[in-house]
């Protein structure tokens, strides 16, 4: 399948190129001078501007087909590493025994973000119900805003979830103009940190 479609690639690319190439040489010879319109009588009775045109059109021509060289040049080398890309190995490597290793259980947790909503419980709810497993999906509530009341609703579900507050509860520095924006930053700050628990 792979030979066929780099057969079929390099056939078109190759029509491509004499197509071009065979347009290039009738637009050098049709196209008139640069600065007069030629004729046949011109032409006829001055054999030294027919000379010059003749010498020009040369000129033109081996000019392109150099670039056009260079062109091909670069196809070939996009093509040679395109085949080094997809080459698929001939010969099939060793096969190393299989021992049969039974895959630990990865723990992915469920971080809940919240603030000064008494009704998180309904998102706890919902994760406790539909987990498959405490062990594999803990889940992790990050409170920010210090409000209690968020926090007694939390801490009433005991060791099935954790528990962990934000620290930082000040006010973020901001520009003038952002002030309004004040509320956003904050939301910003608790993400990464929370996050940061996470992960680290």
């Amino acid at each position: 399948m792979l030979k066929k479609q780099t057969a079929g690639l390099v056939l078109w690319g190759a029509i491509i190129f004499v197509g071009w190439n065979a347009l290039l040489l009738l637009f050098f010879w049709t196209r008139p001078a640069p600065g007069r319109l030629p004729s046949d009588s011109a032409l006829g009775d001055d054999p030294a501007s027919l000379t010059r045109e003749v010498i020009h059109l040369a000129e033109d021509a081996e000019a392109e087909l150099e670039r056009q060289r260079g062109l091909l040049q670069q196809i070939k080398e996009h093509y040679a590493l395109w085949r080094q890309r997809w080459r698929v190995p001939t010969v099939a490597p060793p096969a190393w025994p299989r021992v049969p290793v039974t895959p630990s259980p990865v723990q992915i947790p469920i971080l809940v973000i919240a603030c000064d909503r008494s009704t998180v419980r309904r998102c706890l709810d919902k994760l406790l119900h539909y987990r498959p497993s405490a062990e594999r999906f803990p889940i992790i509530v990050s409170q920010d805003c210090g409000h209690e009341e968020t926090a007694q609703v939390i801490a009433s579900y005991g060791t099935a979830v954790t528990h962990i507050r934000q620290p930082d509860l000040s006010n973020i520095a901001v520009q003038p103009d952002h002030r309004k924006f004040q509320g956003y930053y904050k939301i910003a700050r608790h993400y990464r940190w929370a996050l940061g628990q996470i992960f680290n």
